[in-house]
Formats: C-alpha cells, structure tokens, sequence
C-alpha cells in the first residue's frame, strides 16, 4: 500500500473517533450513464437580433445534475445544436415568467453580461426577448478561449454600472453553475477558465463599462459521461437523495423569501449543506485525460483548492460541515487529492459554539436569519488560497473569484430548497468581525454569504 493509502486509512480511524460516525452503506449500485442527445447540425446564426429557439425542459432531477456536475476540458467538433444553446442560455439567466431571472441577484439589480462565442460572430444574449444580438463579426473562439477548442464559448462579463464586483461574481457563480448543470444534464461539457491575460477585454473589445471574469467553453465530450451511484457514506448524517424535481422545475419556482421559519428535519438539513459543497454520490468512469478526478464536488473551484469553510447555524449552536475530512488531511500532509481515488465519503458536522446565535448572523447580514431554523455560511479560509506549492490567489485583486464559488454554493442551497419545497434567501455578510466571533474564530478568513431557508 501506499504512503498515501496508508495515511488515508489511519485519518479514516482517527476521523471515525473523533466524530462517532457510523457506515452508511451504499444499499445498491446503480449504473446511471445516458446516451448522448441527437443534435441539429448548424450554429451558425448570422442575422443581429436572431431570435432563439423556445429552451427545452430538462427532466433530470436537480440532485442527479449536481452529481453530475464536473469540469469538462476535451470537445469534438460536433456542434451544439440551437435547442440546445437556446436551452443552455435560458436555463443560465434567462428571463421567468415573471419578468424575474433564473439567478438570484443577491440583493442587487443582475450586473453581468453574457457573450456568446460561435463560428461566425460575437453575440450578445438579450434575455428579455431570449435572443442573440450582433456584437461583432469574426471568429473569436480560439482567441478568446485560448485554453481549450470549443464549438460554443461563453463569455461573462462584469457590469460595473450596475453593481460592485463582488456581488457581480457571486451571481456569475450562480450562472456558471446553471450553465454546468444544464450541459452536464444535456450531455454537453464546459469548464470555468479564468479571464487571463484578459482576452476579452483585449480581444473581443467590450465596452470600458464592462469587464471580463470568465470564460466557459462548451461542446460534446470527447470522453463520454459514465457515472456509476456509489454512495459509499461514513457518517452521522443522512447520505445525499435523488428527489423528483427536474432542473428546470427548480429554476423556474425558486424564489427569495423574506420571513423564514419553521422546523426541517435532519434529512433536509443534511441535504441543504451538502448541496452547498459536498461530495458527488457519483463516480465518475469516464477516465478524462484533463480531468482524473473520480469523485466530484457539488461546485467547482479555482485549481481545486477549495478553501471555503462552510459552517451551518441553528437554534442550537454553531456547526462546521467538513464535505470530506480524508480530502481536508491530505491537503494538509499535501498528498493527491482523495478525490482521485473514489474512497468513501468520511463526512460530518462539529459543533462550534453552543446556544442560538442566529441573532448575531442576522445583525451581520439579514434580519430574516434570525427566525430560519438553519442558515450555511460560506467562510473563506485566506491560508488555504496560498498553499506552499502552488500559485498564491489570496490578493484582494483576485479576491471575486472566491466570490463567484461562494455564490455558486450558496446558489446550490437555494434550488436545493426550492426542490423540498423549503423557502430560502441569501444574503451578504456586511460585518464579518460579527459573523467570526459568533462561529468562533480567529485569524486570517474573510465571511461572506448567509443563505438562509425555513419550512
């Protein structure tokens, strides 16, 4: 056996002392892979204010398209067909019919624009008339997404009129994840790249209003999707479910409720915060060259450092929810990842402080988390943005892009809610000396986002 190996079972016994966990075992195996979907054979729209298709319900259930959520670097040249593209940018931040988006705003007007990238031109996407708008002609594909060849690239880009950057980049991690999900559930791949060197602002000329973030290549899989159900728990807490809700049933009924209360039973609240940033019930036998991981997250994150802490509070006292605490030793003894290994899953919640402090988050955030009988916290943990062997991206000048993982974590509770039909909300963290000191600690971490739900 390996060093690692080694290491991982002796953290295993440790972690099982420590927590009192017991095995959950997995009850069946269950080969869960689909065919990929017929497409249409064109892209190509060459006509400015070229209406889109009507988008297509996608019937998967909201759990299995997070389980399925991966990072997808390989496409063919197949094309993307319009059904498809017009489904993938209604399902991103498309307009309901209630004139709201399928993204939460995070308590500001949406302060994003979305670029679309194909064979013959630059588009923009009008979402109130769900339609591509001539930005300019030409080919940009390879020049603004360098990194991998794609038939589609999206592009998302910072308004700066509308709102400040960080709350931009928490509701572009709610759309990057809406577009992953929605490619993952229509067999297409994308990956989040970073806006570096800046190609979109150099390359595709926005406006000096607007700056780029990221950029989202999307296309066929080389590797086809194959998924096995492995829900190998080792823990307190109810493993994940596979409720009935589709995807595109969860964004359409979503909403932000402003009085939260109520009870929920260990079940929901188990499956709230995993959704945040647990660990797939999914194996993924795909066998990418560009991606090994054979377990995934419920989000992604910038060069998989996942420094995000994520703490839970109820009437009863604090809690820290650790996704998987083989993964957390290893990154500390700077092992690979576990991921790679589709090891069982050695998950649980700790408490930080006892009694209710739902009062001190709700005075640092939102006075509707006062009375929600559970509310996740995303908590940066700077330290872990700067590892010894790998790049440091702990400056406040890359500072978003942790706000686009935490919005897309948060964003994660909110259709998990919408899906038990729970109601929720999410806010930002104004006083993170407050938010600290109720959790309890002490040192270099930035709080940033309370997504608070009731019955």
């Amino acid at each position: 056996m390996t060093r690692c190996g080694i290491h991982c079972l002796t953290a295993a016994g440790v972690v099982l002392l420590f927590l009192g966990m017991t095995l959950v075992p997995a009850v069946e195996t269950m080969d869960i892979s689909r065919e990929r979907a017929e497409t249409a054979q064109s892209t190509r729209y060459t006509m400015a204010g070229n209406g889109l298709p009507p988008p297509q319900d996608v019937d998967m259930p909201l759990e299995e398209a997070i389980c399925r959520r991966m990072s997808v670097r390989e496409f063919t040249d197949e094309p993307v067909s319009e059904e498809h593209l017009s489904t993938l940018l209604w399902h991103a931040c498309g307009r309901r019919s209630d004139d709201s988006r399928t993204f939460p705003g995070f308590g500001e007007p949406h302060a994003f624009e979305l670029y679309v990238l194909l064979e013959d031109a630059a588009y923009k996407y009008d979402a109130a008339a769900h339609a591509l708008d001539m930005y300019k002609q030409g080919d940009y594909r390879s020049s603004v997404g360098w990194q991998y060849e794609a038939p589609v690239v999206l592009c998302l880009v910072w308004n700066m009129t509308r709102a400040d950057e960080h709350i931009a980049s928490a509701q572009v991690g709610a759309v990057f994840q809406n577009i992953a999900l929605t490619a993952g559930a229509l067999a297409l791949g994308t990956v989040v790249t970073g806006e570096y060197p800046t190609p979109i602002n150099t390359e595709l000329g926005v406006p000096d209003t607007e700056d780029g973030m990221i950029i989202m290549p999307v296309g066929h899989p080389v590797h086809a999707y194959d998924f096995s159900d492995r829900p190998w728990w080792l823990s307190r807490q109810p493993r994940p479910s596979i409720g009935d809700m589709s995807l595109t049933t969860a964004l359409r009924q979503r909403d932000e409720e402003t009085s939260l209360s109520g009870t929920l039973s260990e079940q929901q609240q188990s499956q709230l915060v995993w959704s945040s940033y647990g660990m797939s019930r999914y194996l993924d036998r795909s066998q990418q060259e560009k991606n090994a991981i054979v377990r995934h997250r419920t989000v992604p994150s910038a060069h998989g450092y996942y420094p995000f802490e994520i703490y839970v509070a109820t009437s009863d006292g604090v809690y820290r929810y650790h996704p998987n605490l083989l993964a957390e030793i290893n990154w500390y003894l700077k092992y690979a990842p576990v991921d790679f290994f589709g090891l069982p899953v050695v998950t649980g919640m700790r408490r930080m402080a006892r009694g209710d402090h739902r009062g001190d988050i709700a005075a640092a955030s939102d006075e509707a988390a006062e009375t929600a009988p559970l509310s996740v916290i995303t908590v940066l943990n700077v330290d872990r943005t700067r590892p010894e062997w790998y790049d440091d991206l702990s400056g406040s000048f890359i500072r978003y892009i942790w706000h686009m993982e935490a919005g897309a974590a948060m964003y994660n509770v909110l259709l998990e809610a919408t899906a038990m039909e729970l109601t929720s909300n999410v806010f930002a963290v104004e006083d993170d000396a407050a938010v600290l000191e109720a959790i309890g600690l002490t040192g270099d971490y930035d709080p940033m986002y309370v997504a608070a739900v009731g019955e």
